[in-house]
């Protein structure tokens, strides 16, 4: 024990970054003392400590306990690589709408599979890659007889594949559960019905597919219990925000695995999309030139289109290389991109008393592995040229991360206190927003006095 037993560190364990801040009670409340960020996968201790170091050689009557630093607790998050899966389904319509809630909850989707686009030996194939997590089969509540036999017929086809491949993983999802004796019972998850649903809205099946797709259990040290995932406590946060605040706020994060967007409310979710297709530079960019294009056509480098494609890639196979200079632009427009694909896969469900959906926000939060060395007003401008909708919006930056490790916190009284505590601190302000509908070149907007 120490004698500040209070003081604490946040810990957010991306795949390409980890974030660390120290949080200590100071005149009444508590406070964030400082911060840094290091390459994912290196020994946290050194930068831990020269966090403490920093504080101490500031003023050292903040921590008059600081040589305990090793012991003091510590609220860490993970996130992890997106796992894959295979989506199959009875007829494309269900296909689209299995592929929706699959791909929202934060898997990349390598292989789709139904009776009008895929036969016997390629469903094989894709049952077979060999970095496969989990095949999908789903289907409606009560689905037509036409769909329960296609059905049927991809259960058996996948089933076979499955006694070829040992740890093959199967979620069967609404009626395709009947289908469940052929294959063991260990390899066999249940699921709610596919349903046609917005993409941004939390239906059941994507609630359990996001609850898969979460750390299980290699992350952290050894001997250690496994850590609370990193994305699903930023969307505790948000809601935690939302309600200690009661306005509408929107948390976008985006990472170098995948970006995830979140709407609450004081009553409650309204929106949540997560999506590895919009991570920083998507894996598919690798060896896509067309995904590698779009991400270069954000950026004001002047260079060959090659060369520009080379280094889009590079920041994917080695984030931390070149973050500087011209590597911190072309990160920015790497965001930029990651962005507009987040805004494009957006679409909200109908308001609680049956309006047009509304997409205003009166608070957005940006947060993220993909910001940790922009400066803040270029961050704003990220914001503004991306998300694009008509109102007034407030911007702040989780520029430390420690939303996350807070939404680890099990008690909301507990997070309502630390987020009130730490709001001037955590949440650095980026400004103001104002966009207007319906304008044209040439004509006069109106006036705005400030």
């Amino acid at each position: 024990m120490t004698a500040d037993p209070l003081a604490f560190f946040s810990l957010d364990h991306g795949t390409a970054s980890t974030a660390a801040a120290l949080i200590a009670p100071l005149a009444g409340r508590f406070r964030l003392l400082g911060s840094a960020a290091q390459p994912a996968g290196r020994p946290v201790e050194p930068l831990l400590e020269g966090i403490v170091a920093d504080v101490v050689a500031a003023d050292g009557d903040v921590l008059p306990a600081w040589r305990g630093w090793a012991d003091w607790t510590r609220l860490e998050t993970a996130t992890r690589p997106p796992l894959r899966a295979v989506v199959a389904a009875g007829n494309d319509r269900r296909l689209a709408a299995l592929e929706v809630a699959v791909a929202g909850g934060g898997w990349r989707i390598v292989g789709r599979i139904s009776p009008d686009r895929t036969d016997a030996l390629e469903a094989t194939d894709l049952c077979l890659t060999q970095d496969l997590d989990l095949v999908i089969i789903g289907a409606a509540e009560r689905p037509q007889p036409e769909e329960r036999r296609a059905v049927a017929d991809l259960a058996a086809l996948i089933a076979a594949v499955g006694a070829r491949r040992r740890g093959l993983r199967v979620l069967l999802a609404g009626a395709a559960a009947d289908e469940a004796e052929r294959f063991p019972p260990e390899a066999v998850v249940f699921g709610p019905a596919v349903t046609d649903a917005p993409s941004a809205v939390p239906t059941p099946l994507r609630t359990l597919c996001a609850r898969l797709a979460g750390p299980l259990g290699d992350d952290g040290p050894p001997g250690r219990p496994r850590l609370p995932d990193g994305r699903a406590c930023f969307v505790t946060a948000i809601r935690s925000l939302a309600d200690l605040l009661e306005r509408r706020v929107e948390g976008v994060d985006v990472g170098m695995a995948a970006s995830q967007r979140i709407l609450a409310t004081a009553e409650g979710l309204r929106g949540q999309l997560c999506l590895a297709d919009a991570a920083l530079v998507p894996e598919a960019a690798v060896s896509d030139d067309r995904q590698a294009d779009a991400i270069a056509a954000w950026s004001t480098l002047r260079a060959d289109a090659y060369q520009v494609r080379d280094d889009v890639r590079n920041v994917r196979l080695r984030p931390w290389a070149g973050a500087g200079g011209e590597g911190a632009h072309l990160r920015l427009a790497a965001a930029r991109a990651a962005l507009e694909r987040l805004d494009a896969a957006w679409r909200l469900g109908l308001e609680p008393d049956g309006r047009a959906p509304s997409y205003h926000s009166d608070l957005l939060v940006a947060s993220g592995g993909a910001f940790v060395v922009a400066p803040p007003p270029a961050v704003a401008l990220a914001l503004v040229d991306t998300l694009r909708r008509s109102g007034a919006m407030t911007m702040v930056f989780d520029h430390a991360r420690v939303l996350a490790p807070l939404g680890a916190l099990e008690k909301e009284d507990d997070r309502h206190r630390m987020l009130a505590d730490l709001l001037d601190d955590a949440l650095l302000p980026l400004g103001s927003a104002i966009i207007a509908s319906g304008l044209r070149a040439g004509r006069r907007a109106g006036t705005l006095r400030i």
